[in-house]
């Protein structure tokens, strides 16, 4: 069988290819396999149709450093060098950024309340020089293809390819050879580590710009005066984080507190980080289908138009790497298991299911089996033995801390964007003796031709010797209470619904603009200025958002007052201040975002149904304005108790108007937010913004912000 795109704009396709989502159609020849040399499945090891056997390597876990045991006087040293590594045993070995050695990094284990030091530290060097190391693979951009989006990315996702011989300039080079991304290769070591969902002072949460060369180390301070949780660490350079991300730079860090502890939650043996992220690979010259990979991976990205207006398609890759190894194995004894799931990929969105594929036995001559959008692959849902397991994963916990009560995932999956995070239990005690796989159902294939992204990540081989499982699963978790939001736009944020009401002090909008705004070719994110008191003639003719108000309310005319990161702070805070953030999307690929320094609650979720070409009716993209008031959006899918979490990662769908409920007490500084594809943020997709005390803020003549408190709402 094949899959044909429905009939959508290049836009559209591109917005859907940005996140991983787009499923590519299967190429109308025969369905074939890529093949490894000498590959021999051993155990529990399967082919695949993408030159890998799956299952080869069992999966790793990170050394754990419970920075508990630690001396308050002595802060804890994480260094990041080069190291040697195979991404699967039938790959030779080859070179990745690691901290401590490890990927991911050590899982750092600290106890809310107690302050931890953490010395981070540069060894990025050559092995010959001890001069700053470049980066450990090769970013190459596949020209545009005649067939259009759909054709380059589906280029870019074969499996391997190489860069082109920098003395050649495309002449006599094989034919899975693309040029270099310009400026890549002189890229060099710099970092700067972000603390991903940490409240701590503004010095020492990984400013961009604050990078340190090798030899050097950066003390941070980080109070964890939090809940607890599951946060990452990660490299955030500027302009390069989506690089040594790649890389290998990311670990674990998780906060224990004294409500986890009394609950009983699962810890040791019985709880498994999972960072998973996709990767691409290079391969020995040749055709551009051939396989014969080095062992090196590859950032292999779709080129879009040329010459000034060329730029690139977010880094998606076939692959799926779970703690640096592809397509692992676990065994797991059949009992509670706790899942701490990490999305570390660059750009693609992953929706991951748990299935029992014991009696899966898909015939080697089979299509591809897309995933549904319902879940499921191809077809036949009975076909093959498949079965999803619709009730077992089981979410106790999201970005920022645990949920109210255990929510079973709906509809069996749990969506994840680059940078967020779950915390998922799952039963295994009726499935001894099973095997399971976990998927990424978004947009993958079983038994993909190359070009196709795969659909698994994990095997879990559940043994069928039963034990004895004292763990009941709580019907109460944490003791925090979900905020709502009321019809005069106040919010309830305790359990009083009298008493415990807040109004925000400011609210702020942005708007994520469509890629090709105004001839620009990455999407763009845009703070906004309350502009609706002006005279009409004052208001301007481009960048201008107008929003209709509910009954009885004049519109909201908004204004872009600043774009790229280096532009004017716009947005100031009092410390302590309760702040409505408002995401307007207009079109393109859903983007996740992420707002440093505190956490938040999703209050209000509207949007409008998209047009041709996948952005809101009534945007003109040639002036960045709508010239009418857009209507008020409908009502968005509904916030189910997971989508409301303590979070400070969402992802927000094209048409969207997102609205996020933070207290920014606690820490002050100056910190950044933007969206969490990393090459969205290293492009023109972060900004910045300031936290001060109160008194100081008074004082500070230039102070602003995105207010417009007069009740409007997406």
């Amino acid at each position: 069988m094949t899959v044909e795109p429905v009939p959508e704009s290049e836009a559209r396709l591109r917005a859907l290819a940005e996140t991983g989502s787009l499923a590519l159609p299967t190429v109308p020849t025969a369905p074939r396999s890529l093949s490894v040399t000498g590959a021999a499945p051993p155990g529990p090891a399967e082919p695949s149709t993408l030159g890998l056997v799956k299952f080869r390597d069992e999966l790793p876990q990170p050394p754990v450093i419970d920075a508990r045991q630690l001396p308050e006087d002595r802060p804890l040293p994480i260094c990041a060098r080069p190291v040697r590594t195979q991404l699967h045993a039938d790959l030779p070995e080859t070179v990745v950024w690691a901290y401590e050695g490890s990927i991911p990094g050590p899982t750092i284990v600290v106890g809310s309340g107690r302050e931890v030091r953490v010395d981070w530290g540069n060894d990025l060097v050559t092995t010959m020089h001890a001069e700053r190391a470049a980066l450990p693979y090769d970013v190459v951009r596949v020209p545009p293809q005649p067939g259009g989006v759909g054709a380059t990315v589906r280029l870019a996702n074969l499996p391997g390819g190489r860069m082109e011989a920098h003395e050649s300039h495309g002449h006599d080079d094989p034919e899975n050879a693309y040029p270099m991304l310009p400026g890549t290769d002189a890229i060099r070591s710099a970092t700067v580590v972000h603390l991903h969902g940490s409240l701590t002072d503004g010095h020492n949460d990984g400013w961009a710009h604050n990078v340190a060369l090798p030899g050097r180390w950066t003390r941070c301070s980080y109070p964890n005066e939090q809940e607890s949780a599951t946060l990452w660490y990660h490299d955030h350079a500027m302009a390069v984080t989506r690089f040594s991300v790649y890389a290998g730079l990311a670990g674990f860090y998780l906060i224990r507190d004294d409500v986890e502890d009394a609950l009983c939650l699962l810890s040791g043996d019985r709880e498994l980080v999972l960072a998973i992220r996709d990767v691409n690979l290079e391969t020995e010259p040749g055709g551009s289908d051939s396989f014969a990979p080095t062992g090196r991976a590859l950032y292999k990205q779709a080129g879009i138009g040329e010459g000034d207006a060329a730029t690139e398609i977010p880094v998606t890759g076939p692959y799926t790497l779970v703690n640096g190894k592809i397509w692992p194995t676990n065994r797991a004894q059949p009992c509670w298991q706790r899942l701490r799931l990490l999305n570390a990929s660059n750009a693609r969105i992953l929706r991951l299911a748990l299935y029992d594929t014991t009696e899966e036995n898909i015939p080697a001559g089979s299509a591809p089996l897309p995933a549904r959008t319902d879940g499921g692959f191809g077809d036949d849902p009975t076909a093959f033995g498949m079965h999803r397991l619709p009730d077992a994963l089981v979410v106790i916990g999201t970005d920022a801390g645990l949920l109210p009560a255990p929510a079973t995932a709906p509809g069996g999956a749990v969506n994840l964007g680059p940078g967020e995070r779950m915390d998922v239990l799952v039963n295994l005690a009726s499935l001894a003796g099973r095997t399971l796989e976990l998927r990424n159902e978004n947009a993958t294939v079983l038994r993909p031709q190359p070009g196709q992204a795969d659909a698994t990540a994990l095997q879990i081989r559940v043994g069928d010797t039963p034990v004895r499982d004292s763990f009941t699963l709580p019907a109460k978790l944490s003791p925090n209470q979900r905020w709502t939001l009321r019809p005069d736009n106040r919010i309830v944020v305790g359990p009083d619904p009298h008493h415990d009401v807040i109004a925000p002090e400011q609210q702020i909008w942005l708007v994520v603009a469509p890629p090709g705004t105004e001839g620009g070719g990455h999407p763009q994110l845009w703070e906004m200025a309350d502009i609706s008191d002006l005279p009409p003639h004052q208001v301007g003719a481009h960048d201008v958002i107008r929003l209709a108000g509910g009954p009885g309310q004049s519109p909201l005319v908004l204004r872009a007052a600043a774009k790229l990161f280096d532009d004017t702070v716009t947005i100031m805070i009092a410390e302590g201040a309760w702040i409505r953030w408002n995401v307007i999307h207009l079109g393109g690929p859903a983007h996740p975002m992420h707002i440093h320094m505190t956490s938040f609650q999703m209050i209000e979720r509207r949007a409008w149904a998209l047009g041709q070409g996948g952005n809101v009716p009534g945007f003109d993209p040639a002036t960045g304005s709508t010239p009418s008031p857009l209507p008020v959006p409908g009502p968005g899918p509904a916030i189910d108790p997971v989508t409301g979490g303590t979070k400070d990662t969402w992802v927000v769908q094209p048409g969207e108007v997102v609205s996020v409920l933070g207290r920014f007490g606690g820490a002050t500084g100056e910190f950044m937010y933007h969206c969490h594809i990393l090459d969205h943020e290293d492009h023109t997709m972060m900004r910045p913004f300031v936290v001060l005390p109160r008194d100081i803020l008074a004082m500070h003549g230039g102070h602003g912000g995105g207010g417009h408190d007069g009740g409007h709402h997406g």
